[in-house]
């Protein structure tokens, strides 16, 4: 399956990311909840592959945009079981959801209460509102959502104009996401059953003003959790929190009771805790120098592949590991960096690291998250092929090939000029390869 340009690989853990979902899964039927729509956030990894099993798992899909929703479309996923929450959804991207029949009963949570304005009379979608709840979770400043300049919600003291809102538009869900990496569980299980107490107070609001076709059947409650290690995700003791989405589930259902004893649906939107552990990368060293007391190692992803990490300083605590007999070498002040033409582009500055050489191998662990679906296009760089991981079935699957979104499709990089009329005889190992799926 590898390739001589396959310098770098990318590789998605089915195992780990179906022990997380199960998990997530278990975490609310626990607490007895029956109306529960799991809806994974696309741009966390948006790799079609991916997304069809999400759906044959019987999850739904959280898009940020229409793109997202096309790709949702295409993974099969139902109408109903797709969320769109873009805060800048245009007059023609409402009016498909409203006329395309395969997206009949999608939620779209409007950002503001202007937005409401862009809502048919009927609309054959769910109308879900996004407030702020005006909080701090402890989230880090630059995913903070929750101030009261957030561009995200209509800020939650808004109350009458809310409500008014509720009462001339056909809204029938509440939405609130209050960060991303949340330190503050309290804080955060506030802010929801602010919004769950709100609701309440809406549907009293509606009965009061002879309107009984409709109110507050569901709340989204976004995502936002850090990820987590799942050690032991099922305890001999069933009354026993073992993980922090237990624990924030179980504090969610003491604090906003009305959830569960009014059978309210409800919506989760966890990406990043998803798929945080289910990610690895290989990278191939391709140079070393020595700059005084510093080793300088060449890799082949940097700040194509986690942008974010790079661009902004917030590293989302990668491990790496050296691969075979590197690991063994004594340690010494190391830079790892990576292939971009920029200054910037290093993944760890002045650790200890086993000293490597030119041809060795190296493994980055944790990078399921925010990273593949971010493929930054500076410098034209090619992303490498996608591999999919399922020990319990003992399958290796090829996801996608090596891509590059500036040349044409199919593009490889291994058939050189002086190489043509050789490989166009070559047929049979050809269709060898087409075969891409290989036992453990």
């Amino acid at each position: 399956m590898i390739g001589p340009e396959d310098t770098a690989l990318i590789f998605h853990s089915w195992t780990q990311h179906r022990k997380y979902l199960q998990h997530l899964k278990q975490a609310f039927t626990k607490t007895d909840h029956q109306n529960c729509l799991h809806a994974i956030a696309v741009k966390t990894n948006p790799h079609p592959a991916i997304l069809r099993q999400l759906v044959e798992w019987g999850f739904g899909l959280e898009c940020a945009s229409m793109e997202e929703v096309y790709l949702a479309m295409n993974a099969g996923c139902p109408g109903p079981n797709i969320v769109f929450d873009s805060p800048v959804k245009t007059r023609h991207e409402i009016r498909i959801c409203h006329e395309n029949p395969q997206l009949h009963g999608i939620l779209l949570n409007v950002n503001s209460l202007e937005e409401l304005d862009r809502i048919p009379q009927n609309p054959n979608f769910v109308v879900g509102l996004r407030i702020n709840p005006l909080v701090d979770t402890g989230t880090p400043e630059m995913f903070q959502v929750s101030g009261d300049e957030s561009k995200f919600g209509t800020p939650i003291c808004s109350k009458q104009a809310i409500l008014d809102a509720i009462r001339d538009y056909p809204v029938t869900q509440l939405h609130v996401h209050s960060g991303t990496a949340m330190e503050d569980l309290t804080v955060a299980v506030g802010a929801i059953a602010s919004v769950v107490d709100f609701a309440t107070e809406a549907n009293t609001m509606l009965l009061e003003a002879g309107i009984t076709d409709r109110s507050i059947v569901g709340v989204d409650i976004g995502g936002g959790l850090r990820p987590e290690i799942l050690e032991n995700h099922e305890s001999p003791n069933p009354e026993e929190e073992t993980s922090r989405m237990e624990y924030y589930v179980s504090e969610l259902k003491k604090a906003a009771p009305a959830l569960w004893e009014n059978n309210m649906k409800l919506v989760t939107e966890f990406g990043q805790w998803s798929y945080f552990y289910s990610g690895y990368v290989y990278s191939q060293i391709e140079y070393t120098l020595q700059r005084e007391h510093t080793r300088v190692c060449y890799i082949h992803l940097g700040a194509d592949m986690f942008l974010r990490d790079i661009y902004t300083g917030n590293g989302r605590g990668i491990e790496f590991l050296p691969m075979g007999a590197a690991a063994l070498r004594p340690l010494t002040l190391t830079d790892i960096a990576g292939p971009l033409c920029f200054a910037g582009d290093y993944l760890q500055q002045q650790i200890q690291f086993p000293k490597l050489e030119e041809e060795d191998e190296i493994l980055m662990l944790n990078t399921g998250s925010n990273a593949y679906g971010l493929w930054s296009r500076h410098c034209s760089r090619t992303v490498p092929q996608v591999i999919g991981v399922d020990r319990d079935s003992e399958i290796l699957i090829q996801m996608s090939p090596r891509t590059n979104p500036y040349l044409s499709e199919g593009y490889s990089g291994t058939l050189l000029p002086w190489d043509a009329p050789e490989a166009a005889n070559n047929t049979d190992d050809d269709e060898n390869n087409d075969d891409r799926v290989a036992s453990l």
